[in-house]
């Protein structure tokens, strides 16, 4: 007689990829330093310039942390994994592929969101940044539109391209200019021309919900559907492209 063994439930086995992918992305010592490390380097260094907003200074350094999970962590992710075959070889594995996409997006959430508490962290012991427990349930509608509209194009970056070194060259020559741009409109150092194009940045709105979030002012419609608007876009295109064989 044949004794099957009946399949794992979906969220047991989203659980158990989820694990996995964090364990591969802590492996990863280049994604570490720029997801844990590089945006508190990058705070250090501001607290000792002159721009004396505090508050500023940190939420804009917070959503570049959940950036570098987000928007990198996924696109070199998606691409390293194409280079490999990893994604053709999937296909023929019992694990969906949809599966595999939601614990890489799951696990970069979880990592993203700890370094930008980090991040924070770091505001308030180095800075002095105020910081109250009763406002961080304000920072969840902005960080879960914030996470899907970078992730899901970190997820197209890296439909698009074949290798991880390119996903690479094409994160930094996007993600920090866009993050200098966004810093550069709030010290009001750009032309009126290029400051009227910033609130349409996705950091740019991530780094004001957090603010008003620590401040306790509520939540701003504008960035929440700015970001909604990046989100849905990128989903869209991202999904058609994840749905080919890649």
């Amino acid at each position: 007689m044949n004794i099957t063994t009946p399949p794992p439930a979906p969220l047991r086995l989203l659980a158990n990829e989820t694990g996995w992918q964090i364990r591969l992305y802590l492996r990863d010592r280049a994604a570490t330093f720029f997801t844990f490390a590089f945006p508190l380097l990058v705070l250090l260094f501001w607290s000792r310039q002159s721009w004396q907003d505090v508050l500023s200074a940190t939420a804009f350094v917070a959503a570049l942390a959940l950036a570098m999970a987000a928007y990198a962590g996924l696109a070199m992710g998606i691409a390293s994994a194409r280079e490999v075959g990893l994604l053709k070889r999937l296909r023929s594995t019992p694990l969906p592929m949809v599966v595999h996409i939601a614990a890489r997006v799951a696990a970069c959430a979880l990592l993203g969101t700890f370094a930008l508490i980090l991040t924070l962290g770091l505001g308030a012991f180095w800075l002095g940044l105020s910081l109250s427990l009763s406002n961080f349930a304000g920072l969840l509608p902005g960080l879960v539109l914030g996470f899907a509209a970078l992730g899901s194009w970190g997820l197209l970056v890296g439909s698009l391209v074949r290798t991880a070194n390119a996903a690479s060259y094409l994160v930094n020559a996007t993600l920090f200019p866009l993050f200098l741009l966004s810093v550069a409109a709030q010290r009001g150092m750009l032309p009126e021309w290029a400051a009227a194009l910033t609130p349409l940045l996705p950091l740019q709105n991530l780094a004001l919900l957090i603010q008003t979030a620590i401040k306790g002012d509520g939540m701003l419609l504008h960035p929440l559907l700015t970001l909604l608007c990046w989100a849905a876009l990128g989903a869209v295109v991202a999904a058609r492209r994840l749905s080919r064989p890649l």
